[in-house]
């Protein structure tokens, strides 16, 4: 199959000799990736992977991710519209300002940096409210639709490539793109630099014991090995253990929503508006619990 010209070389994260990474791993692995906890326990096989637990903090992990982690395929042209300049829905809008409002307070430099900008939405919908932004993606084609169309200052690549300066940010802000990341503790480091003293950085992920995950098990819908894909799954427990490892002064966790299904996976069912129903009862208590469906880590440096 012809390579899509859309599609960019995902150089930043592959190893530079793929043998060598794989042999480096092992097979299995000896102890967790973000606490001092050894012999992590195989948790379930799915996606021809075996997913693995710390008998500590309880983060799942994938641990043998390449080659198969940094191949480029169909995946990246199915999960991200690189041609196309999107446009907020309401919905999102509506979390954006409820996120920003409780952000604010926080302003002294009046800067904040999103890791994983994509097209640079959310950025774009602070900087009208007031911040001054900057964002960083590993996808070239979607940093430079934030760039050329939304007149944004979009770094392509990891957050380190970018060398920005050393406390410069009141908030650093990443939705759904630690469960990507192979070295989260190096990625935590670097946000814990560029923040200021008593800057925030604010995590969005799924939750790992979330009632949904804890029922399905391996057949959680985030529980899935691809390209580019979810490759670490984390909780409040692993949360704190993170955090820790990365220096931060503290680490405020919160939860919310409970959802079996995904709506994704429903679509077309007749049970679909069972489901929902069912799971709307059940969301106001997930979050007290720690047991909601999506997980909200506030690190404060």
């Amino acid at each position: 199959m012809a390579s899509d010209p859309r599609i960019p070389e995902p150089t930043s994260i592959a190893p530079h000799d793929i043998g060598a990474a794989i042999a480096a791993l092992g097979k299995e692995p000896t102890r967790c990736l973000v606490c001092p906890a050894e012999r992590p326990k195989p948790l379930f096989r799915r996606s021809g992977k075996r997913f693995w637990i710390c008998r500590s903090c309880e983060l799942v992990f994938v641990h043998d991710i390449y080659p198969e982690f940094v191949q480029d395929d169909d995946t990246l042209a199915q999960d991200y519209e690189f041609g196309t300049l999107r446009k907020a829905k309401p919905r999102a809008l509506r979390k954006w300002d409820e996120l920003l409002n409780e952000l604010e307070p926080q302003l002294e430099t009046g800067r904040l940096l999103e890791v994983g900008c994509g097209q640079g939405l959310f950025l774009e919908h602070a900087r009208a409210r007031g911040w001054e932004v900057t964002g960083v993606d590993l996808l070239e084609p979607l940093a430079a639709l934030a760039r050329t169309e939304r007149g944004l200052d979009a770094r392509t690549g990891e957050l380190a490539d970018a060398a920005l300066p050393s406390g410069t940010f009141d908030v650093v802000y990443s939705s759904e793109v630690i469960e990507h990341v192979i070295d989260p503790i190096a990625l935590l480091r670097e946000m814990y630099r560029v923040l200021r003293p008593g800057g925030l950085a604010v995590l969005l992920t799924g939750n790992a014991r979330s009632w949904s995950s804890r029922v399905r098990g391996g057949s959680w819908s985030y529980y899935e090995f691809k390209t580019h894909g979810h490759i670490r799954f984390f909780n409040p427990k692993a949360a704190r253990a993170l955090a820790t490892a990365a220096g931060f002064a503290g680490v405020e966790t919160r939860t919310r929503g409970f959802a079996l299904r995904e709506a994704g996976e429903m679509r077309g069912r007749w049970y679909k508006p069972l489901v929902q129903s069912a799971q709307a009862v059940l969301s106001p208590f997930a979050g007290p619990l720690h047991a909601g469906h999506r997980l909200r880590m506030d690190f404060r440096r």
